[in-house]
Formats: structure tokens, C-alpha cells, sequence
């Protein structure tokens, strides 16, 4: 049976849950990784930041009428920043997630270039973004080399791990 993924615009009134909610997906995900993982992420800071981003978007991803996940995407022109996307936990496994990406690269048909950081132990991830969606490592970010955009001492960094992350970028050919 066909399922369709859509993407609804998050209502401002709305933010809050829809923080939450993002909240709630990626402290699970770290959880069942690290099980004694101290804190909620991402931070609300980071979401703010992302938010106030210019051209950012917070979307909800939507599976035959049901809530199921969200996107926050920013960046103006043809550069775009996948900066937080989430399938939840029990829709996980029924691709909705590639379809959810579908539905990203859909509604910005004028991005030529894609960028998401990603952390280096989430293997998933990995799979789906190189995978699944076509996208390329293209840095390693790490305690010997920080993000420019993302200063080392401000990532939430993983019990036992040096807060080790990827760069993905795809390059969209038209």
C-alpha cells in the first residue's frame, strides 16, 4: 500500500511542541546508543539558532494525514542546510524517511547544493544520508578539527566520544 508523505509548514503557534517533539526523537536515538547519556539534545539554543536562521523553515512531516516527524531546513538561494530532520521512533524501518527527503527535495526544487552534519556513530544515519539519498562525507569534524559553524565546546558531546561529526553535502544535478 502507498503511503503519502507530505510536509506542512510548523504553525509559530506551534513551535514550542514542535521543539519538543525533535526533542524527544533525538534524546531517544542518543539514549539507546549511550545508554547513561546525560542530557536532553539538542539544546533549545541550537534549535533557536536554527530557527532565527534567515530563509529557515520548520516543517512537519506528515504520513497519510498523522503526524510522524519533522525538518527544520535553512538557507536562502541554492545552497540549503538540512539542519535537523526526524522520523519517529515507531515509523521508523517503513521508509518514510527517504520519502520525507523526497518531500524536502521537492519543495526546494532551485537547491543546488545540500548540506547536514550528522555524529560519526550514528551508523544509520550514515546508511540513509549516503545510501539512500545520495549524499558525500565530505569532513570530519572532531576535537582536533571543530566545525567553523559549531565550536567544539558547544557541541553536546556523547559519553566515551570525542564529539566526532560528519559533514554531508550533495550536489543536486538539474
Amino acid at each position: 500500500m502507498a503511503r503519502n508523505v507530505t510536509l506542512e509548514p510548523v504553525h509559530p503557534n506551534d513551535i514550542s511542541a514542535f521543539k519538543q517533539h525533535l526533542q524527544r526523537a533525538f534524546t531517544l536515538a542518543a539514549t539507546e546508543a549511550f545508554p547513561d547519556f546525560p542530557e536532553v539534545i539538542p539544546p533549545e539554543r541550537d534549535m533557536d539558532e536554527s530557527l532565527a536562521t534567515s530563509g529557515a523553515e520548520a516543517l512537519h512531516i506528515m504520513c497519510d494525514g498523522e503526524l510522524i516527524g519533522g525538518a527544520i531546513v535553512t538557507g536562502e538561494g541554492p545552497s540549503k542546510l538540512l539542519d535537523f530532520i526526524f522520523v519517529d521512533p515507531e515509523h521508523q524501518n517503513e521508509h518514510l524517511g527517504y520519502a520525507a527527503w523526497q518531500a524536502i527535495e521537492a519543495r526546494y526544487p532551485d537547491a543546488e547544493r545540500w548540506e547536514l552534519v550528522t555524529p560519526y556513530h550514528e551508523r544509520r544515519n550514515i546508511h540513509f544520508y549516503i545510501n539512500k539519498c545520495g549524499f558525500h562525507i565530505t569532513e570530519y569534524y572532531n576535537d582536533r578539527h571543530s566545525d567553523p559553524q559549531f565550536p567544539q565546546d558547544e557541541a553536546g558531546d556523547y559519553p566515551g566520544e570525542d564529539g566526532g561529526l560528519f559533514k554531508f553535502e550533495k550536489v543536486v544535478s538539474g
